[in-house]
């Protein structure tokens, strides 16, 4: 029976997703709380963190923009660059003799450059497998189904360990799991996902000039960029609604084991977050090629306000009103992480159609927006907590981390709502 490429190419290219978001919530929900636990205070965890992130933002429009000057078997050399260097940095992160701030900041800005050097060529294909818009989304969502399957797995890790919650225990077991997962998928899709819309700019030509900078290039990169009406839509309100959303990411597990007084169900109530997210992104897929990506993404949105609103009504040990909430926002789940980067996609294409290859430098900025959303979350969230006295545990500090896991994140994607306003 033969295999039909439009189902067999978008699940080569999601693959790799699968073990690289077995990193999201061990990087991004257990590592601040684990260093803080490992001795390395609250503030310092907060703003290392901050300043490591915040180095993507020099870091990733430049390794995007480098990718689109590559040949096809340069942008996978970028990528194979970006595995070797995570595998040494992400052991010495996860896994540290002596942990101290400064541990933290040299080896998470070290994972954080390897995960860019993978991430952004790696979602920059998604505007070269396909012409076709909708086509398109089914590869953003393959990538993401992946991905959130990834999360649900490294959810159901520490059930088969004899600690669960031993974070040190379960990094000792994911770190091997990642290493060769991720080696497998990269080397699965370099060898067998076909590339049909690749730039000519970018072919695989041999010369030795490809890979330098061509100013004037630049020049009109940027051009186009700053004056496309999309990319001026499009990056304001992903990078609001990645900020909204990445407040109760790092906030998790404080709310839920401190807050709520849930610490044996955290995995429960994350795996049912993630869960809904699997179950709903079918459903957004179809529904954008309906009313649109935009008219679809605003729907979820407004999904999510109206699931978070219910945060404030929560008492400790409430574990069914807070499970409710979870699978409630976790629906909207799927629209985030497909559509924005599908539109993304279809951004990059139209601007490349210029001559220019932009892929990369478009998808640069993206991650930016991403890391520097997540940065600022972690970088505001843990010194003001620690500022109104989280060690002592004071009524203010817990009034604050309500605020800041709810009520933050509410206000931010209305404003993206607002902002949205009339796009198509």
């Amino acid at each position: 029976m033969r295999i039909n490429p439009r189902t067999t190419q978008p699940i080569v290219y999601g693959l790799p997703s699968w073990s690289l978001a077995m990193l999201g919530i061990p990087l991004y929900v257990y590592l601040p709380t684990y260093y803080y636990e490992l001795g390395v205070e609250m503030a310092l965890v907060g703003l290392m963190l901050l300043l490591a992130r915040v180095t993507d933002v020099v870091s990733d429009p430049l390794i995007g923009w480098w990718r689109d000057r590559l040949s096809h078997r340069g942008r996978y050399g970028l990528m194979t660059l970006g595995w070797g260097l995570l595998l040494v940095s992400l052991w010495q992160l996860l896994l540290p003799n002596n942990p101290s701030a400064w541990h933290l900041l040299v080896w998470a800005l070290l994972v954080y450059l390897a995960w860019t050097l993978i991430m952004i060529p790696y979602q920059a294909l998604s505007a070269e497998v396909t012409q076709e818009h909708h086509e398109k989304t089914r590869f953003t969502a393959s990538r993401e189904a992946f991905a959130i399957l990834g999360v649900v797995s490294v959810l159901l890790l520490p059930l088969a360990l004899s600690d669960p919650n031993d974070t040190r225990l379960l990094f000792s077991w994911l770190y091997p799991i990642v290493a060769i997962s991720l080696t497998l998928g990269l080397a699965l899709m370099m060898w067998r996902l076909n590339l049909v819309a690749l730039p000519a700019s970018a072919s695989d030509s041999t010369s030795n000039q490809s890979w330098r900078l061509n100013w004037a290039q630049a020049k009109q990169a940027w051009w186009l960029i700053k004056y496309d009406s999309a990319s001026r839509q499009l990056w304001p309100a992903y990078f609001i609604n990645s900020l909204a959303n990445a407040f109760p990411a790092t906030l998790f597990l404080l709310f839920v084991q401190h807050y709520l007084d849930l610490t044996p169900q955290t995995g429960l109530l994350l795996m049912t977050f993630f869960l809904a997210g699997v179950l709903a992104l079918p459903f957004w897929v179809k529904l954008s090629s309906k009313i649109g990506k935009y008219t679809a993404w605003r729907a979820s949105i407004l999904l999510a306000c109206l699931s978070f609103g219910w945060v404030f009504t929560l008492q400790s040990g409430d574990l069914y009103g807070f499970m409710l909430i979870s699978f409630l926002s976790g629906l909207s789940l799927g629209a985030d992480v497909a559509l924005p980067g599908s539109i993304q996609a279809d951004i990059a294409q139209d601007l490349s159609q210029n001559q220019v290859a932009l892929s990369g430098l478009l998808f640069g900025v993206w991650g930016m927006l991403t890391k520097l959303a997540l940065a600022l979350a972690v970088g505001l969230a843990f010194p003001l907590l620690d500022w109104m006295g989280w060690d002592d545990k004071s009524a203010a500090s817990f009034t604050t981390l309500v605020w800041l896991y709810a009520g933050v994140p509410i206000a931010l994607k209305l404003l993206v709502l607002v902002w949205l306003t009339g796009a198509k």
